[in-house]
C-alpha cells in the first residue's frame, strides 16, 4: 500500500506546475544506521552481549540438551504406532520445547532493550544528520528508500548523512539491559459488566 501511495505522489510531484521546482530526495535510514561508524560500533557491541547472554546460559542447556537427546533416542526406538500413544513422551518434548522457548524469548527481550537503549543516542544523531542534510540540499519532500524501487544516486542522501553522522558520533554507550525472567504480565483489560 505504501508503494502505490509513494507512486501516486510521485506522479501527482510530475504533473504539478512547472514553475513549482522541488527538490526530492530518498534516503535508507536503516543502510544509514548500519554503515555509520557508531552504527558499526553498536552492532559490535551487541554481538559481545550476545555472546556474553550464551554463555550465562550454557549451564541450563546443557541439561536440557541431554534430556532432549535421550528421549529422541527413546522416541526412535519406538514405532510410529506406539510413539503416538506414549503421551509421556509427548509431555516431556512439550516440557522441552517450553523450557527452550522461555529461554530464547529471555534473551530476545534482554537483546531487544539493549539494542533500544543504545539506539537512543544513535538515533538522535541520525534525526540531527538528516535535518542538517535537509536544510544543506534544500531538500522539499524525503521519501523512505524502503517504499522506492528505483533511485539515482543524485536524488539518494544516505551517503550525506552517514558522512555527518560519523562526523558527529562514532561510539556511544553499549549495556547489557537486563529483563525479568518471566515477562510482566500484561495489565488485565477493563472489568467485563
Amino acid at each position: 500500500m505504501t508503494f502505490i501511495r509513494s507512486i501516486l505522489l510521485l506522479a501527482a510531484l510530475t504533473f504539478s506546475a512547472p514553475a513549482m521546482a522541488q527538490n526530492v530526495a530518498v534516503i535508507s535510514q536503516e543502510m544509514a544506521l548500519t554503515t555509520s561508524k557508531v552504527g558499526i560500533y553498536v552492532g559490535q557491541q551487541l554481538q559481545v552481549i550476545d555472546n556474553q547472554i550464551d554463555a550465562e546460559f550454557e549451564p541450563e542447556l546443557v541439561p536440557l540438551r541431554a534430556q532432549a537427546q535421550q528421549l529422541n533416542a527413546e522416541a526412535s526406538a519406538l514405532a510410529p504406532e506406539v510413539l503416538r500413544t506414549r503421551n509421556d513422551l509427548m509431555r516431556r518434548e512439550q516440557d522441552l520445547r517450553l523450557k527452550l522457548g522461555e529461554l530464547a524469548n529471555w534473551k530476545q527481550r534482554q537483546m531487544a532493550a539493549s539494542r533500544n537503549q543504545a539506539l537512543k543516542p544513535v538515533l538522535e544523531a541520525y534525526q540531527a544528520a538528516v535535518n542538517g542534510v535537509i536544510a544543506d540540499k534544500k531538500i522539499d519532500i524525503l521519501f523512505d528508500g524502503a517504499d522506492i524501487l528505483f533511485r539515482n544516486k543524485q536524488s539518494d542522501i544516505t551517503e550525506a548523512v552517514v558522512i555527518k553522522m560519523d562526523a558527529a558520533l562514532t561510539t556511544t554507550s553499549v549495556a547489557r539491559v537486563r529483563v525479568p525472567r518471566v515477562p510482566p504480565a500484561a495489565p488485565a483489560q477493563g472489568a467485563r459488566r
